[in-house]
């Protein structure tokens, strides 16, 4: 599923390509996750042991159970390996929220020629934060500088500041809309300028239920690690279910992401071939569509 969304975000595109970066990436990320779990699978079922066999560790943080190796040797890298590799993936996905945000925000300041006029410092700036500030939320976890509850706090925290922020940068380019379309202002913007406002409201209403999707899956995860590590009875299972979300993520957020978007849906449906019917132009994007539509409805305005 993973493999079709990152194909469906490009054919279909519905951001700016720089905010289309951000999300393929979190996509892609998943196989970082889907890697290290194959590594770690020989140790988690006793194939391959670095303590006694009858030493046992369960959830994700244990002080008064761990393993502490003397030195490095072939058998210990790979799961270090695996285990940034996983933070790594998970750090990419929530940094990507934080980045998307600053583009968003980026976009809504350079309103009058974000969309037509090419930047590709301000395109490799965005890269190299994203990967800097994943790299640095991964780092943090693997070498435990801070406790397993507080990081999640810290991740929880974050997640809840997007919603507010979004709806701040919503309200301000609607408000923007409004003000453009007035008869005394018809004249005092660009066409350029009146566009990105429309895509800036477009973009940032379907960023906000993709993130509603996100947000509500992570609530659910944290519960669930919260639970286990308040050792509510059964308290193993529950550090299972929180794994298994994280790798069979996909499977939940992929077809929902998928329908909140006309066109990505029908997209996926065609790759699946469940809707051979579909005739969609590959020269013509969604967005493409929908900018040449924004354009001619805006001359519309502007000659009324």
């Amino acid at each position: 599923m993973c493999f079709f969304m990152i194909f469906i975000i490009f054919e279909c595109r519905k951001f700016h390509k720089n905010a289309t970066y951000l999300l393929a990436s979190m996509y892609v990320s998943w196989f970082e996750c889907f890697l290290a779990t194959l590594i770690i699978l020989p140790y988690k079922y006793g194939i391959i042991n670095l303590a006694e066999p009858t030493q046992i560790f369960e959830g994700f943080e244990d002080l008064d159970n761990y393993l502490q190796l003397e030195e490095l040797n072939l058998k210990s890298i790979p799961v270090l390996i695996a285990g940034f590799l996983f933070w790594h993936y998970l750090a990419v996905v929530n940094s990507g929220f934080c980045v998307f945000l600053i583009e968003r925000t980026v976009a809504t300041v350079l309103f009058n020629d974000y969309e037509s006029k090419n930047r590709p410092k301000l395109t490799i700036s965005i890269v190299v934060v994203h990967q800097i500030y994943a790299l640095f939320l991964a780092i943090i976890p693997f070498f435990h500088m801070v406790s397993f509850r507080d990081f999640l706090g810290s991740n929880a925290f974050s997640m809840f500041i997007i919603i507010p922020h979004l709806l701040i940068l919503k309200y301000y380019n609607t408000q923007r809309r409004k003000n453009m379309k007035l008869a005394k202002n018809i004249a005092k913007n660009s066409l350029a300028a009146k566009f990105q406002t429309e895509e800036n409201v477009r973009s940032i209403t379907l960023a906000f239920r993709i993130f509603s999707i996100v947000i509500l899956f992570n609530l659910v995860f944290l519960t669930i690690i919260y639970l286990g590590i308040a050792k509510v009875p059964g308290e193993k299972y529950y550090f299972q279910v929180a794994e298994h979300m994280i790798f069979f993520g996909p499977i939940v957020l992929v077809p929902a992401m998928i329908s909140s978007e006309k066109d990505w849906k029908n997209r996926f449906l065609e790759k699946l071939r469940i809707k051979k019917s579909l005739k969609i132009l590959p020269e013509v994007s969604g967005r493409t569509q929908d900018t040449t539509d924004e354009y001619f409805k805006q001359l519309r305005s502007a000659w009324a």
